[in-house]
């Protein structure tokens, strides 16, 4: 029997880790921040990993995991996290190129303790790819007033519908896509 509730792998929540830092990743290996080549192309590698890897969970994992449906009580947009997230990263990316090396490796501390933070709180939904991908993150209320965050690709949710759930871990899910009917199955 499959689980409908799942945490990801620690390998897979690290790729979604590598994808959400993919733009700074991938900018600090152009501009060669660090100034060692193997630096260089391993940013790159984990950036080009990473992305890959996302779309692949998203698009081919989620779509094939049990779902619960869940009726929505009440949903409300919560557009600003993968904004938010991508800040945490872009201020300090402006000081490290204007930084003598030194600074440079202290900001690499500062991201790794950022990530350390993003795995171990479960921050899939923020996630810049994502919302490049075309989610949206919805704060949805059940009927019995619990919550869980919800990635979506729907515009809008409303109250009373009913909507399939791949849960991530605790209080995060992905909407599943609904099958589309062609003529020949139906």
């Amino acid at each position: 029997m499959r689980r409908a509730a799942f945490r990801p792998s620690l390998a897979v929540r690290l790729l979604m880790l590598a994808a959400a830092y993919a733009p700074l990743l991938l900018l600090l290996a152009i501009l060669d921040s660090f100034q060692q080549p193997v630096v260089r192309w391993a940013m790159a590698a984990v950036c080009v990993a990473g992305v890959g890897f996302t779309v692949l969970f998203i698009f081919v994992v989620i779509p094939r995991r049990n779902a619960t449906p869940e009726q929505v009580y009440e949903a409300k947009p919560r557009e600003g996290e993968a904004l938010r997230f991508f800040a945490t990263y872009v201020v300090p990316f402006f000081v490290s190129e204007t930084a003598p090396p030194t600074h440079r490796w202290a900001l690499a501390v500062y991201l790794v303790l950022i990530a350390a933070l993003y795995l171990r709180n479960d921050l899939y939904f923020a996630n810049p790819l994502l919302a490049l991908l075309g989610f949206r993150v919805f704060e949805l209320t059940r009927r019995d007033r619990g919550m869980v965050l919800v990635l979506s690709r729907a515009w809008h949710l409303a109250p009373g519908q009913v909507i399939d759930l791949v849960l991530l871990g605790g209080w995060i899910a992905v909407q599943r896509p609904t099958r589309r009917i062609t003529r020949e199955a139906a």
